[in-house]
C-alpha cells in the first residue's frame, strides 16, 4: 500500500487516465455509442451483457477484498470502474448527461444536509429526528 497520501490533482489525474483508456478502447475496437438511431432491441441486450462483465469484475473484486489481498482489489476496482465508464460511453450523451447529473447531486450534500450513518457507514440523509439527536449531543 502506498505511504503517501494522494491530492486531488493525482486522483483527477488517475481518473481522467481511466477515462481516456476506456475512449480509446472503444474506438480501437469501434465499440459503438447508442444514440437516437439506435433501435431499442438492440440497446437492452447490449446493456444486459454490460451489467454481466461488471458483476464478473465486481465478483473479482469482492474475491480479492474478502482474501485480504488490498492491491489486487484495487486493480479490480479500477476494472469494475473501466466497465462502468465503458457502458457510460456507450451510452453517449445519455451518459454524459447522468455523469453531470450524479456529480451535481453529490455536490449539493453538505454535513448540514447529511451525515454518515455510524452502523453503515452509509451516507443518508439528515431527518429532523437525527437533527435533534445531534443538537442533544453537542450540548452534553
Amino acid at each position: 500500500m502506498s505511504a503517501n497520501p494522494m491530492d486531488k490533482d493525482d486522483f483527477l489525474a488517475a481518473v481522467s487516465r481511466l477515462a481516456e483508456s476506456v475512449y480509446d478502447f472503444h474506438a480501437r475496437f469501434d465499440i459503438p455509442n447508442f444514440n437516437d438511431k439506435t433501435p431499442t432491441d438492440a440497446v437492452f441486450p447490449r446493456l444486459n451483457t454490460r451489467l454481466a462483465f461488471l458483476m464478473e469484475e465486481t465478483g473479482e473484486h469482492a474475491k480479492e477484498l474478502n482474501q485480504g489481498c488490498l492491491e489486487q482489489a484495487a486493480d479490480e476496482m479500477a476494472d469494475v470502474a473501466f466497465v462502468a465508464m465503458g457502458t457510460l460511453l456507450e451510452l453517449d450523451s445519455l451518459g454524459a448527461d447522468a455523469c453531470r447529473q450524479v456529480a451535481d447531486k453529490n455536490d449539493k450534500k453538505t454535513l448540514k444536509t447529511h451525515m454518515v450513518e455510524a452502523s453503515s457507514g452509509k451516507l443518508v440523509k439528515k431527518t429532523r429526528a437525527a437533527d435533534m439527536l445531534s443538537e442533544k449531543a453537542q450540548v452534553e
